[in-house]
């Protein structure tokens, strides 16, 4: 027989199991659910679920959570979708119209013109009112219209302009991600700097605080350094909230929530023979280059407005065959009369005289290629340079970053021969720490040096239209493992 002892304990067990058995019940549920839907639904289902559990992830993921539901992307898919049925409707203007119109009358009582006429007929005043209806069925087709031929071409135009547009977008966005995410890592290193730097400054304010009371330090030294350590404490604030705003836009940007980033790794190795010639992307520039190319779309479009502003004062032709009934319900003693009939139309317009319209629209629209064409020359010019500007930024970071990879190393050894001094007594701790401040500093311009780097070579191949998602997957084999977490930074400030 069971003590009750153990029967609590049983119950425990139970008390203890149930929710691994609820949770375990409401998995198969879901899996039955699951596997009862349509494959169409499996598959949204399932790009619901990892859109509503990507938060970070790696950058790749995030650049193709931002193609998705960044807004200008939506804004631009947008544009596309409304040019595609702009372009439906315009060919479906060609095609074959049956209309069906017709109309009803109702005459009020009135007095018959017959009372003064003569038609060997009796005179007879009407003051009934009567009805007359009218039946119209007809078919009709444009045998020659020029003008709506000009308007489908330049719906075509519109559409791989809209096109074009989508992949400006997304290289734009992928541009924006990069510069952003690096905001990001350049912020926070600002900030754990300005920590040392801050650390450092309260190590300097105790050590005037105690000169300050023994007489060795003047008021006016002491405030100095009073006060430039409030100001380290604030500017501490300052670059957090700085880390902060770049999280945010980044967020904006890719819109997923950040959860964690990852710095650059150390000693980056620069393979200097890697580095493509200039004329390379230059020529890259002209055929490749988003801007440019939606440029190009511009120009196309214009001169199809040309050939629209000719097509519109073009003669057309439009065929007709239609059915018409039209019956009078009088009540005069004639009766009712009808008349019925199938028929066929031939209508045209030929435009004789249009007051100087066609010339001054003919002109405009020329003079409109002509902008187009100087715009495209100016924007090509300023992109060369700027290519220019970015390749000597790319040739020169990388002998920086070495002059001063050199620098820090000796700052080192003077950073280890001040630890050996402190132990003999020669240094103070305070000097000490000045120098391994000084190296912090120098270590935090490498880091912006290897940001640049990273920078000039999107720039580059933004410029010359090369930039594509395998630049993110390069970059992040240059991270480092370690994760910094979003929700800790708050724990950071001193």
């Amino acid at each position: 027989m069971k003590t009750l002892a153990h029967m609590l304990q049983e119950n425990k067990d139970k008390q203890r199991d149930f929710p691994l058995r609820l949770l375990t019940l409401r998995l198969l549920t879901l899996l039955n659910h699951f596997n009862n839907m349509s494959l169409v639904r499996k598959i949204l289902y399932i790009s619901l679920l990892y859109t509503s559990t990507l938060f970070s992830g790696s950058l790749v993921e995030a650049f193709n959570h931002a193609n998705m539901h960044n807004h200008n992307m939506k804004l631009a898919h947008s544009q596309l979708n409304i040019e595609l049925a702009s372009k439906i409707y315009q060919n479906k203007r060609k095609n074959i119209k049956l209309i069906a119109d017709g109309f009803g009358r109702y005459y009020f009582p009135q007095a018959s013109g017959l009372d003064n006429t003569n038609f060997n007929l009796p005179k007879k005043t009407v003051r009934e009112s009567f009805l007359k209806g009218n039946v119209n069925i007809t078919l009709s087709k444009e045998l020659y219209n020029k003008e709506k031929d000009a308007l489908c071409a330049l719906a075509i135009e519109n559409v791989k302009k809209a096109s074009q547009n989508i992949n400006q977008n997304r290289n734009h966005l992928l541009l924006d991600l990069i510069h952003q995410y690096f905001k990001v890592l350049e912020n926070y290193d600002t900030f754990i700097l300005s920590q040392e730097r801050y650390i450092f400054s309260n190590q300097e304010l105790e050590e005037a605080r105690i000169e300050y009371n023994v007489g060795e330090l003047d008021h006016i030294a002491y405030q100095l350094i009073k006060s430039k350590n409030l100001e380290l404490k604030v500017a501490q604030n300052i670059y957090f909230n700085r880390v902060k705003n770049a999280i945010d836009d980044f967020e904006l940007i890719s819109q997923v929530k950040l959860k964690s980033f990852q710095p650059l790794e150390k000693n980056i190795f620069y393979n200097k023979k890697s580095i493509p010639s200039l004329q390379s992307y230059q020529e890259h520039i002209i055929s490749t280059n988003p801007n440019l190319l939606k440029l190009d779309k511009d120009i196309t479009i214009s001169q199809k407005n040309i050939a629209l502003t000719e097509a519109k004062y073009e003669p057309y032709l439009t065929a007709k065959m239609g059915y018409e009934y039209t019956n009078n319900f009088t009540p005069i003693f004639l009766g009712n009369t009808y008349e019925s009939g199938v028929f066929i139309r031939l209508s045209g317009t030929i435009p004789i005289y249009t007051a100087g319209r066609y010339k001054a629209e003919m002109q405009k629209a020329k003079v409109a290629v002509i902008e187009k064409h100087g715009i495209k020359d100016k924007e090509e010019n300023q992109l060369l340079v700027a290519l220019k500007k970015e390749y000597r930024l790319y040739h020169s970071i990388p002998l920086e970053i070495e002059a001063l990879r050199s620098h820090l190393q000796t700052l080192k050894l003077l950073e280890n021969q001040a630890k050996r001094k402190i132990e003999v007594g020669t240094i103070s701790f305070l000097e000490k720490e000045r120098i391994s401040l000084q190296y912090s500093e120098r270590f935090n311009d490498l880091k912006r040096l290897e940001y640049n780097y990273f920078l000039a070579d999107t720039n580059i191949k933004f410029l010359s239209g090369t930039l594509n998602i395998s630049e993110l997957k390069k970059l992040e084999n240059e991270l480092e493992a370690t994760e910094i977490s979003i929700k800790n930074l708050d724990n950071l400030i001193i």
